[in-house]
């Protein structure tokens, strides 16, 4: 059932034993009026599948895996998980909201994403995650504290839309390593600079006029491959750059549309093909 706290301290702590495998916390219902919710110990799994709305979230290194589910869960604090096991946050179409920030980096396991992850003009930042359904990442940026930054995206042909907000300036999206089996990417509302550095495999790619600057340029020698089996369209109001060295290689095999982006399109590798498609 659902957990309600009105105590004074309104703190819950949830443990079973550390390294204990099996040992697991699930609370299906929702949880509310707690200031500080604290996972230690807990060797099995912890699943949170309600709605969760606390002011501190702590997951500390002594919890094994953590399912975090609940559709419409709000935490306060900028919270780090750093379970040494798997996370999995979300659920497909589910909205949770990190009010200051969110960032996974530290997480021992597989991070899995799912639906919409938000933020209140802070900070997201992500490893490498996989995706177990279509997700949106949105920090509403107002300022620059909005970035979104990425490690390696493992796509299990789902879509992503990244947004940080429009027209704030130098409110960026990194993504550092490779894109693999992404459905189709889509950048909205970024007023920054979205930077892919790594090999990029996903279906379509589109950026409206929200979308300011974009850049495909990995730090890799001997080229990255770019490669989307649908259509690419660019309408984005900034610059524009394909390739960081003259090795990289792109693949529009549903066709490739800059026609309508507002600023300065460089091609720093010739390595263009498409499938019979216009570009």
């Amino acid at each position: 059932g659902a957990i309600t706290t009105d105590n004074s301290s309104r703190t819950l702590t949830l443990s079973t034993g550390n390294n204990i495998a099996g040992a697991d916390i699930t609370a299906s219902g929702n949880i509310s009026g707690v200031t500080t919710l604290t996972l230690a110990d807990v060797g099995g799994t912890a699943t949170l599948s309600g709605d969760v709305d606390v002011t501190t979230l702590t997951v500390g290194n002594t919890v094994a895996n953590v399912a975090f589910t609940g559709n419409g869960s709000s935490v306060a604090n900028s919270v780090s998980f750093v379970n040494d096991g798997t996370l999995t946050l979300g659920a497909s179409g589910t909205t949770q909201t990190y009010n200051n920030g969110v960032a996974t980096t530290s997480v021992g396991g597989t991070v899995t994403l799912n639906g919409t992850l938000a933020s209140s003009n802070k900070g997201i930042q992500f490893g490498a995650v996989t995706l177990g359904s279509a997700t949106i990442i949105n920090t509403n940026a107002t300022n620059t504290d909005g970035d979104i930054t990425f490690g390696a995206i493992t796509g299990g042909s789902n879509a992503l839309t990244l947004s940080t907000g429009n027209n704030i300036a130098n409110a960026n999206i990194t993504v550092s390593g490779a894109i693999s089996g992404l459905g189709n990417l889509t950048l909205a509302n970024v007023g920054g600079t979205t930077s892919f550095a790594g090999a990029i495999s996903a279906a379509a790619l589109s950026a409206d006029n929200t979308v300011s600057n974009i850049s495909f340029a990995g730090a890799s020698a001997s080229g990255n491959n770019y490669t989307f089996s649908g259509a690419a369209s660019f309408a984005s109001d900034g610059t524009l750059t394909f390739g960081n060295e003259s090795a990289d290689n792109f693949t529009f095999n549903g066709g490739l549309t800059t026609s309508s982006v507002a600023g300065t399109v460089t091609l720093v590798s010739s390595n263009f093909s498409s499938s019979n498609d216009a570009m």
